[in-house]
């Protein structure tokens, strides 16, 4: 079972049968969900910390590699979205960014492959359908937005002021 456990670490890996630690990754804690993706034929576990998005392996908590993402403010509370080789991240005031971790000659590198400041998400998760990311938007008090997953451009954008937070 693995978790940000508040007082055990950042990111917490835990015996599912007894409740022993089993590892604890570097980075500080953040709100956000871990998510177990495969990118380059490798399984791991993706999560946010407080000033970065980060990859480390199921069986140790070994980082594979990281990505700098300052929080400002909250810790990121918002889940990555896999999108094929590419990972959809995303926290208060920061925009919507897409990185795209790659292992090439024994070592892992982090590309940015598109960025966004038109919409930011804070508590509300975004979910993708197909090739579109669907979420609320910190900005404009609440408000709905559609993103091509593959470009980052605005599909489009709802009316200002629809809400705080949501379950898309």
């Amino acid at each position: 079972v693995i978790v940000h456990p508040g007082n055990h670490g950042p990111l917490t890996a835990f015996d599912a049968k007894t409740g022993a630690v089993r590892w604890s990754a570097p980075g500080r804690a953040a709100y956000a969900s871990p998510i177990v993706v495969e990118l380059g034929g490798v399984r791991q576990v993706v999560t946010m910390t407080g000033n970065s998005v980060l990859g480390v392996s199921v069986s140790d908590g070994e980082r594979l590699w990281e990505h700098t993402w300052p929080s400002r403010g909250t810790p990121s509370a918002i889940t990555p979205i896999q999108h094929g080789e590419t990972l959809i991240v995303s926290s208060q005031g920061m925009g919507v960014t897409a990185i795209r971790p790659a292992l090439q000659g024994g070592a892992w590198t982090v590309d940015v492959v598109w960025e966004t400041t038109d919409v930011s998400l804070f508590l509300s998760n975004p979910v993708l359908v197909g090739k579109a990311l669907f979420g609320l938007s910190e900005k404009a008090r609440g408000q709905f937005f559609a993103l091509d997953a593959d470009t980052g451009q605005v599909l489009w954008l709802g009316q200002p002021r629809q809400a705080e937070n949501t379950a898309v």
